[in-house]
């Protein structure tokens, strides 16, 4: 908080008109004296949220789905990128990773060609690193085949795609029985998972994140909620800017503690969910919390019944530099409503 006040403009002016000295802050609740950051706020606010002490040319650019409304670019410094990295680790070596020996499929947009870096192609060419990226943007036929030539150990990839495979998987001759598999970027439902699980054989590990505050919980063997990482992000779970208490549902407010960057405090990121006061089985000290609703990408359905994730064309309006803003709307099978903002 004193770093903020100190180098961001945006929290500096923010804290004197809430009349909030960060000094006093004690606890999480004390939090609650600052204002909720909105997505708005960012998009409003974008050069007066980046530190004065870092150059924003040679930031990593996050840019977030759209999917819940305007794309946002979150910047990260170097320290924070590895950081990131490192808690995206956490839950895939907790829960049975094998970094040197897992075959790895990634399976997301690929939106231009995968830049290594010379330790990294040193990593694969002497085989400690088997991660292969698939592009979630080609028939999904061709990468069923292409995982299934891959033989993966993990797969890891947003949920409603998963879905999509596992249906494809279903009708096919082919076999995929990896030792891990991950969601990410999507709430998972429990038919969904039940169908996933069932196709692969293997029982899936939800992870709860954004690109806005990295990895935030992630489920262990025991799926009796998410362990929210505390050490690198605060969450709050509000009702009318209130603390809820446990086993109640609120609001969740993030606020990364790895981003010197760009902070975000008290972020509003369109969740809502549920702390939760059991102890886990695993005897992990993390507490838990539950998701109840938020970011969950619908399908698209065609009128011959293919389905399609919108994560997979979001980034055809990238290409665009006139549009703005997009939302697309399904009034039914046979008409899709496409609303665009251009610029004037």
């Amino acid at each position: 908080m004193s770093y903020a006040d100190a180098n961001v403009p945006f929290y500096h002016q923010r804290f004197k008109e809430a009349k909030f000295n960060p000094n006093t802050v004690k606890s999480v609740e004390d939090l609650c004296k600052i204002p909720v950051l909105t997505k708005a706020d960012i998009q409003n606010n974008f050069d007066s949220l980046i530190s004065k002490r870092v150059n924003a040319t040679k930031c990593r650019k996050g840019v977030t789905s759209g999917s819940t409304g305007n794309p946002l670019t979150i910047l990260a410094d170097k320290r924070a990128s590895h950081i990131m990295t490192a808690n995206g680790l956490r839950h895939y070596l907790e829960n049975g990773g094998q970094f040197f020996k897992d075959r790895y499929a990634l399976l997301t947009v690929v939106r231009q060609p995968v830049k290594r870096t010379l330790f990294g192609s040193l990593l694969i060419h002497f085989g400690f690193s088997k991660k292969v990226k698939f592009n979630t943007q080609s028939p999904i036929a061709e990468v069923l085949d292409n995982l299934v030539n891959f033989n993966p150990d993990v797969i890891d990839c947003y949920p409603s795609y998963l879905l999509m495979l596992a249906r494809e998987l279903e009708k096919s001759d082919k076999s995929l029985s990896p030792r891990l598999m991950f969601g990410f970027g999507e709430l998972l439902d429990d038919n969904s998972r039940k169908i996933i699980n069932s196709a692969f054989g293997t029982e899936i590990f939800d992870t709860y994140g954004c690109t806005e505050a990295g990895d935030i919980a992630w489920e262990c063997s025991g799926r009796i909620g998410y362990h929210i990482n505390t050490d690198l992000v605060t969450t709050e779970f509000v009702k009318d800017n209130e603390p809820v208490a446990a086993e109640e549902s609120g609001e969740i407010l993030l606020t990364p503690l790895w981003n010197y960057a760009m902070p975000l405090i008290r972020y509003r990121i369109g969740d809502v969910g549920t702390p939760c006061d059991e102890i886990c089985s695993c005897g992990r000290g993390l507490p838990l919390m539950k998701v109840l609703e938020g970011r969950f990408e619908d399908f698209i359905v065609l009128p011959n019944g293919e389905i399609i994730s919108p994560l997979n064309n979001l980034t055809y309006f990238d290409k665009f530099d006139c549009v703005t803003d997009y939302r697309i709307i399904q009034e039914r099978r046979e008409k899709l409503v496409l609303q665009v903002v251009l610029k004037e």
